[in-house]
């Protein structure tokens, strides 16, 4: 535990206006007493003691307004002089029987409250050693007795007394300074908590980009917990699994198979786990590859800040047997409990697929962490800070997950559900600056659905939309994964693909040109032939252009080529037609 320094000196301020009344009502004490019991001892002990007292409190005071630096060295020097005038006093009011004792247990809480642990448990055992090396040297002489009530010191007559005196004294102190030190130790460390997840809505106010949010959540996380192998694993919607790429290891966690990091991710509640009780290939491989020095790791859920259950937002009737209906903070995605638009999906798949769907109730990925403590005097890992952590920047993700979401549909053709015109220009612009930087080509695709208009104009535009899409469903399935397809205009459509020669990629358009032709697309009886088709312009990078420009104009006039040569061909930029 380590305080701030703005805090200790508040508390050390706190603790000078103590001693000043402790001075104060000391000198008032001991002169009452002394009048009414008719006592006769010497002040003088007391007057030194106390002018001893005031002059570190008055010289601490008047530091204490210009000195910023190592307070706590402060605090320490403070805490130890009040020892050795306690010292002084018990000794000048009788050993055993002086009531000063038990200001050293005052002290010890005093400690507890500005300093570490370690500092109140070491005053604890000078409070112990000082007061028992008092009454020795007073036991064998050394030291003359002096007593308020006594001539001669109570306890050394009998052993009996002494230990007695003695156990309740020493046990009073250890456990004094252990209850004091552990209930300021939860105090600071939910002073801390409340502080950091200020700070944490401080640094995601202006966050909308969730690779960001997610960076800044990691920080606070390694801060709270004192580790810094923190883990972020994603979830890929496609592979329905958490997916680790960090360029040299790479993996995935499929969501269908039984391990802690699944649970974690489909209950949205956090789990620990012991390398000595791992039960899963997956638990393994982590802490083989990701977590090879870790005893036990922390799987914490990251989700955003919906937290209403999936049945009650879709209305969705309590007689259709969800298995989250009275469950505790079971959503949508809980495999065990799916409940999706009313229906009970038939089986663990189907679950997963539909519930990855809905951003609304699921969660992002997981965080893994490694809180190994070094120890078992150690402080376990407080999850449940950690989650309340997560909890605060779950509007951050919500908000970073709408941006994305929105830049995605401001990028997308709402009815194909492909590229835009400006996202793949932009997109072919990219890859142009690529493919100069590391000498490659590429092929560009334009598309034009012959005599579109004609089967518009007989069955009427929903029914329009609708080829519209499926002939971009079979462009898609006959691309690969990193070629990109978008929406050029009403029905015309442009493809890129990277890293391909114009023979393959005319090869690749007479893929799809054949697969249009023979595919049996509905209400067609008004085409001619009775089949939808497809004419195909091509062109390359660079041989037929170096600026998107050119290289779209080159395949456009080749599809113009097409066009007026018959429709349903392919023609390629600067390739003789035969």
């Amino acid at each position: 535990m380590q305080y701030e320094q703005s805090e200790i000196k508040e508390r050390l301020l706190w603790l000078i206006k103590l001693r000043w009344i402790g001075c104060v009502g000391v000198l008032i004490a001991t002169h009452v007493v002394r009048e009414i019991a008719g006592l006769t001892f010497s002040l003088i002990p007391v007057y030194l003691i106390l002018g001893f007292v005031s002059t570190y409190n008055a010289y601490f005071q008047y530091k204490l307004k210009s000195y910023t630096q190592d307070l706590q060295q402060c605090a320490i020097r403070q805490i130890s002089l009040d020892f050795i005038a306690l010292a002084a006093a018990v000794y000048f009011s009788g050993g055993c029987d002086s009531p000063f004792l038990y200001y050293y247990i005052f002290h010890i809480v005093i400690s507890g409250i500005i300093l570490p642990k370690k500092w109140t448990f070491r005053f604890a055992a000078v409070a112990i050693v000082l007061p028992s090396a008092i009454m020795g040297l007073k036991h064998i002489g050394i030291l003359p007795h002096f007593a308020i009530f006594r001539d001669e010191p109570m306890l050394f007559t009998n052993l009996s007394v002494i230990a007695a005196y003695g156990g309740v004294f020493i046990s009073t102190l250890i456990l004094t300074a252990y209850f004091v030190t552990y209930l300021s130790d939860k105090l600071y460390k939910k002073q801390d908590e409340i502080k950091r997840l200020y700070i944490l809505s401080e640094k995601l106010r202006s966050s909308i980009v969730l690779n960001d949010v997610i960076k800044t959540v990691k920080e606070e996380l390694a801060s709270l917990t004192s580790h810094s192998n923190i883990i972020f694993i994603p979830l890929d919607k496609s592979k329905l699994s958490l997916v680790h790429d960090d360029g040299d290891i790479s993996f995935g966690i499929p969501l269908i198979d039984k391990n802690i990091f699944t649970d974690t991710f489909l209950s949205c509640k956090a789990h620990t786990l012991e390398s000595t009780v791992v039960s899963s290939e997956y638990e393994n491989l982590v802490f083989k590859l990701l977590m090879r020095d870790a005893k036990e790791i922390a799987v914490l859920p990251v989700h955003a800040s919906f937290s209403s259950k999936c049945y009650e937002y879709f209305h969705c009737p309590p007689d259709t047997g969800c298995t989250a209906y009275n469950a505790n903070d079971k959503r949508c995605w809980y495999i065990s409990g799916t409940h999706c638009h009313g229906k009970i999906m038939r089986n663990n798949i189907e679950k997963l697929r539909q519930c990855v769907e809905c951003d609304m109730f699921m969660p992002i990925g997981i965080f893994i962490v490694d809180i190994t403590r070094k120890s078992r005097l150690e402080e376990k890992c407080d999850i449940d800070a950690c989650m309340r952590l997560l909890d605060a920047a779950s509007l951050a993700i919500s908000n970073a997950r709408l941006y994305e979401k929105t830049f995605e549909l401001s990028e997308i053709d709402g009815l194909t559900g492909i590229k835009n015109r400006r996202a793949f220009l932009k997109s072919l612009e990219s890859e142009i600056h690529r493919a100069h930087r590391y000498n490659k080509n590429f092929g560009v695709m334009m598309m034009d659905i012959d005599y579109f208009k004609q089967y518009n104009d007989a069955h009427g535009h929903p029914q329009g939309d609708v080829l519209l899409k499926l002939v971009t469903d079979i462009i898609v399935d006959n691309l690969r994964d990193t070629d990109i397809v978008g929406r050029y205009g009403g029905e015309e459509f442009i493809a890129l693909l990277p890293e391909t020669c114009k023979e393959e990629s005319i090869t690749i358009a007479e893929r799809i040109r054949t697969e249009i032709e023979n595919y049996k697309f509905p209400r067609t009886e008004t085409q001619p032939d009775g089949k939808i088709t497809l004419s195909i312009g091509v062109s390359s990078y660079p041989e037929d252009g170096d600026s998107a420009e050119k290289i779209i104009q080159s395949a456009d006039d080749a599809l113009y080529a097409a066009k007026n040569t018959g429709r349903n061909k392919v023609i390629a930029a600067n390739v003789p037609i035969t």
